[in-house]
């Protein structure tokens, strides 16, 4: 089985112009590796309108749940929920919201999986949102960021705790539709912008319980990504420039630097002649760097594209 997550429908602020679940965007996809075939998939948000792809981390576990063993898959969606799944037969066992708000729905129902406002009778859903959600340059304030939650930064799964460590940004967008952006070289339908500053937070779960074992809330947006090793370290690093590595149990702090530059990239581990390192490259692209915008000390930032390697 090959296991993938799938990217948001286009237009992707306008779900007028694209009536229905819009199926298979935003989902999980299990592939069978051998003929090709499709064994099952799970849609995460239908008919979205915020950007909410679920192309991030989809992390493949054996562990024990209520007392079963069990082959799970995981996933920290975008939309601010953290998934988890029978990966055998796509079985929904467990959802736990992880970022600090959410707005767009009440909740995730916990026998479907899907969102407790979801109506498959409607060809547009709005889930807990105004009636005029959908409406033409109407704009609404979204719960988490378009970014996520987690995206494209990697969360990790440590086999000596066994939990999930999931790096998130914390924040909403103020999501304006535009049924008229809708021509060749546009896909967005609409605009968006962060009304207020962005921070992030480590969010520690249990992915066979969905319970969230403890929190750290740091002060910039995360694009990096955490990485977490067996001498129960966890290593993160900030779009400030700020690296740090923190307990695996508590999330106390351990150890930081500013290097003066951001990062977007994951930092990963390796060992020469038996010594331990950690290695990560500096540099924000221009998605990156625009979730600065509310942290008016930050627009001066200088960018250097530099792998920092530390010993441990």
């Amino acid at each position: 089985m090959t296991y993938w997550g799938s990217g948001n429908p286009a237009p992707g602020y306008d779900s007028s112009y694209r009536p229905g679940d819009n199926l298979f965007t935003n989902s999980a996809i299990a592939f069978n590796v051998a003929n090709g075939k499709m064994e099952w998939y799970f849609q995460y948000t239908p008919n979205d309108s915020r950007d909410y792809d679920e192309t991030g981390t989809h992390i493949l576990i054996d562990t024990k749940v209520n007392g079963e063993d069990r082959k799970i898959l995981t996933h920290p969606g975008r939309n601010g929920f953290n998934y988890t799944f029978d990966r055998l037969n796509g079985q929904f066992l467990k959802a736990g919201q992880y970022v600090g708000k959410v707005t767009w729905t009440k909740g995730i129902d916990p026998k479907t999986g899907k969102p407790v406002d979801y109506d498959p009778n409607k060809d547009l859903q709005i889930y807990a949102e105004p009636a005029n959600v959908n409406a033409d340059k109407v704009t609404r304030r979204v719960c988490p960021d378009q970014s996520g939650g987690n995206n494209y930064w990697p969360s990790s799964y440590s086999p000596k705790t066994k939990t999930l460590y999931i790096p998130s940004v914390e924040g909403c967008s103020d999501i304006t539709p535009d049924h008229s952006a809708h021509v060749k070289g546009k896909f967005a339908g609409g605009t968006y912008v962060n009304p207020e500053r962005l921070t992030s937070s480590i969010v520690l779960v249990d992915p066979a319980t969905g319970e969230q074992k403890a929190r750290k809330d740091l002060p910039y947006p995360n694009s990096a990504g955490v990485l977490t090793t067996a001498g129960g370290i966890v290593v993160t690093a900030l779009l400030d420039g700020t690296i740090v590595a923190l307990d695996d149990q508590t999330l106390d702090e351990l150890w930081k630097i500013n290097v003066g530059t951001g990062f977007n990239a994951p930092p990963m581990t390796y060992s020469v002649d038996g010594k331990q390192y950690i290695a990560i490259a500096s540099g924000l692209w221009r998605n990156a760097k625009n979730k600065l915008s509310r942290s008016p000390e930050m627009r001066t930032a200088s960018q250097a594209t530099v792998i920092w390697v530390f010993g441990l």
